[in-house]
């Protein structure tokens, strides 16, 4: 057996090797391995973070270290494997690949860096491979954010991935927090100013008879409204307008006129 080894020794070169000691048949290193010394019994794994494709290595020198962007987790590889989405690798040899920062995403595979969320959108998570874009009523002003914000009183934001939100415009109010639309102001409301959170009432001898309306008008000459938030003034007698209490006091008149040629028609009979 002895000298079976000798002549085993003798014919497996580096590259090669036999498991069994009185075989003749000598096996090239398999890809991942490589056989630095000649009649070898065993195959030597390249370590983890490198790797190599080729059959019949026998250098250590012939496994690969993993590019950046890439990892080999285990020895023995064939092969080196592309950071998924979400993580990333900067470094070569590497055994891992690195989840990206809240704030930031890796949209591909093999990529070396994480890219940082921009204004619009944010991540709150790790290793994520997308960022979110804010929502309706809310925006994210800068970039690499975790978090988005609601709009504030006053202001609303109708559309997502926004930067910023939009004052209400006068004649309009956004209440609360967090708002997607404008209202228009109401009958026997109104706001002048823009960024309102609410409308005013109109006050007391004026009114406002169209929504929307950035101003009040103070009730017609003869005219009056006691109360605060109307849409129309009253005239004497609870008439709604001038035109009525002018054909009220005509056909006052032309009655109060008949009665007194019919008072003056007895008489003088």
């Amino acid at each position: 057996m002895a000298e079976t080894g000798s002549l085993l020794q003798s014919k497996c070169e580096i590259g090669s090797f036999s498991a069994q000691i009185a075989s003749v048949v000598c096996t090239s290193a398999t890809p991942g391995h490589y056989v630095d010394t000649p009649a070898s019994t065993s195959q030597i794994a390249c370590s983890a973070g490198t790797y190599n494709p080729s059959t019949g290595s026998s250098s250590a020198a012939d496994c690969i270290p993993s590019e950046a962007g890439h990892y080999i987790p285990m020895a023995g590889a064939d092969a080196q494997i592309p950071c998924h989405t979400g993580t990333y690798q900067n470094l070569v040899a590497m055994t891992s690949c690195i989840e990206a920062d809240p704030g930031h995403h890796v949209p591909e595979t093999g990529m070396t860096e994480q890219i940082i969320c921009a204004a619009g959108s944010y991540q709150f998570n790790s290793g994520q491979g997308t960022c979110r874009a804010a929502d309706p009523g809310h925006f994210v002003q800068t970039s690499g954010l975790t978090g988005q914000t609601k709009c504030i009183e006053g202001w609303y934001q109708p559309s997502e991935g926004k930067t910023e939100c939009l004052q209400a415009e006068p004649g309009h109010f956004a209440s609360g927090i967090g708002s997607v639309t404008q209202t228009e102001c109401g009958l026997g409301t109104f706001q002048e100013w823009s960024g309102a959170s609410k409308c005013e009432d109109a006050h007391i001898d004026h009114y406002v008879d169209a929504i929307g309306s950035i101003s009040q008008s103070p009730c017609p000459t003869g005219s009056s409204q006691p109360l605060v938030g109307q849409s129309k003034c009253v005239w004497p007698f609870g008439v709604e307008s001038p035109a009525v209490l002018f054909i009220s006091a005509g056909v006052i008149g032309i009655l109060s006129l008949i009665a007194l040629l019919m008072i003056r028609k007895k008489l003088t009979q």
